[in-house]
């Protein structure tokens, strides 16, 4: 069987770029409330309305459909109980480091210069899991990295039913994100309406229902690393047709709803056309990204590999390093800058270089 890389230089230019759309839409979006906003009014027009934060997220989640499910198996004389206690130990230590000193710098940030945080809210917030426990987030990006740990689990649930490398598994765990967090909230909501207080009731039902999407975007792409896997390796079975019409459809109607929808926006409720009219539109560009910068339009270049690597921390750091510049221009304490979102770039550039490259941690071998 032909050897298959250990890592894609056209995945981590997909990182970088998905940092920086999320970048992008973050520092143009504060700097444009400022009294006097910099000259950036075009870039901040057209982040926002294509939502670059959202397409930016879409491409993360289906880069760690793509990446999380292969680093999870059993090599050589490996048990699936080993295999699953180094990949916990590799996620720890790859999330949690920066994550907490993120969480420290967005404690200081409100305590200088914002509304300052509770010391439980902080300390809660540096489990990752602080909404479980009713907790505000310091930074409002952490819910992704929530979304990241409910597919970690859902990884190795499948991993030790022995489904996670098979193709009808995955598809199990596409469709299971929709049961699971559409379905069933909605059936208890109907059989005991008094589980969820009225008006908290549809805001959380509606993010349930993203959840869901973003869960099917990141199992789909582990099904599409297994079908390039099987494509590029010798001796391996094609998909059946089945699985095939999943992979393909897919994308296919994600990319088609917001098209549907305005086709049919007259004849929808007004709340769901206008939710789909919004949210779509960017997964869709996302998704399709992602599709084409990993088939027809690879980039693989030192500087953007450099990017991916870094990609991590210029995601936890740059509300910390906008929001500084934000308050020392709202401050007057800085002279107003005519670039501020490259400006927030550089700076979380040069922030992030340590904080993700635990290389201890990449050297961790299987016992």
């Amino acid at each position: 069987m032909t050897a298959l890389p250990k890592r894609f230089g056209y995945i981590d230019a997909q990182r970088g770029l998905a940092a920086i759309l999320v970048i992008w839409l973050h520092a143009t979006d504060a700097f444009k409330q400022l009294p006097t906003p910099p000259v950036g009014d075009l870039l901040y027009a057209f982040s926002a309305a294509l939502d670059t934060g959202r397409v930016g997220v879409i491409l993360f989640f289906a880069i760690s459909g793509f990446v999380i499910p292969s680093s999870l198996r059993a090599i050589g004389n490996q048990t699936k109980a080993d295999a699953l206690r180094v990949f916990l130990i590799r996620r720890v230590f790859r999330l949690y480091p920066a994550y907490w000193l993120s969480v420290v710098g967005a404690a200081l940030l409100g305590l200088l210069f914002m509304t300052p945080f509770s010391l439980q809210t902080v300390l809660l917030n540096l489990t990752m899991i602080q909404s479980v426990f009713g907790a505000p987030d310091v930074l409002g990006l952490y819910w992704t990295l929530r979304l990241e740990l409910i597919f970690y689990i859902a990884c190795a649930c499948l991993f030790t039913l022995g489904a996670l490398q098979q193709p009808r598994g995955l598809v199990v765990g596409m469709f299971a994100g929709p049961i699971i967090f559409i379905v069933l909230p909605r059936c208890v909501h109907l059989l005991n309406p008094n589980w969820l207080h009225p008006t908290s009731a549809g805001p959380f039902l509606n993010y349930l229902t993203e959840y869901a999407l973003f869960i099917s975007v990141m199992f789909w792409g582990a099904l599409f690393r297994c079908w390039h896997d099987r494509d590029q390796a010798e001796g391996t079975p094609p998909f059946s047709r089945a699985i095939l019409v999943v992979l393909i459809l897919f994308p296919l109607g994600v990319c088609a709803l917001p098209v549907l929808n305005w086709i049919f926006y007259a004849y929808l409720p007004s709340a769901l056309a206008s939710k789909l009219s919004v949210f779509m539109p960017p997964v869709s560009v996302g998704l399709g990204l992602f599709i084409l910068l990993s088939t027809k339009l690879q980039i693989n270049s030192r500087f953007t590999t450099w990017l991916g690597e870094i990609s991590y921390s210029m995601y936890l750091f740059h509300p910390i390093v906008f929001y500084t510049l934000f308050a020392l221009l709202r401050d007057n304490r800085l002279p107003g800058s005519p670039t501020p979102t490259s400006g927030c770039i550089c700076c979380c550039l040069y922030s992030a270089r340590s904080p993700s490259r635990p290389s201890f941690i990449t050297q961790l071998k299987s016992p």
